[in-house]
């Protein structure tokens, strides 16, 4: 090859990596921030399923990045040993919301029938026009006492 043709393919592999770079920034852009309660849905769906020992479902909230990190059995698994209060909750409360393009971070507090509550930090990404959970963070446990937030 001579080096204008090796010069013309540098270029357009440089050409289409920028539309690649412009056209990803132009779709994050246009993604609507999502409204507080479709948030609370996605927990409240994976609680509700947690509680009724539905992992498949449970699952189905999770973010690619988890599932390709962890399959439905270790899903499982990993909910039964670190999270086995998410089982049992009897009370949701929700804190702040904070949304930042196509990610999104909410408080969580949960409330156990002991009257304990423990509260979380669950983070969301947006898959297609889905709001997935892609992370779970627990903040220790708290007294009983009455939380701010949504009561639901």
């Amino acid at each position: 090859m001579n080096q204008r043709v090796k010069a013309a393919l540098l270029f357009c592999f440089f050409a289409l990596c920028g539309a690649g770079v412009i056209a990803t920034s132009i779709s994050r852009a246009r993604l609507p921030a999502p409204a507080a309660r479709e948030l609370y849905s996605v927990v409240n769906h994976q609680l509700s399923s947690l509680r009724a020992d539905d992992f498949d479902a449970a699952y189905k909230q999770a973010a690619s990045v988890v599932q390709q990190k962890f399959s439905r059995a270790q899903f499982e698994q990993m909910i039964r040993r670190d999270f086995a209060c998410m089982t049992q909750a009897g009370q949701v409360e929700f804190g702040t919301v904070e949304v930042a393009g196509p990610t999104a971070m909410m408080q969580v507090y949960l409330t156990t029938t002991d009257g304990t509550a423990r509260a979380y930090l669950y983070s969301f990404t947006a898959e297609q026009k889905d709001w997935k959970i892609d992370g779970v963070t627990p903040l220790g446990p708290q007294p009983a006492r009455r939380l701010p937030g949504l009561h639901i």
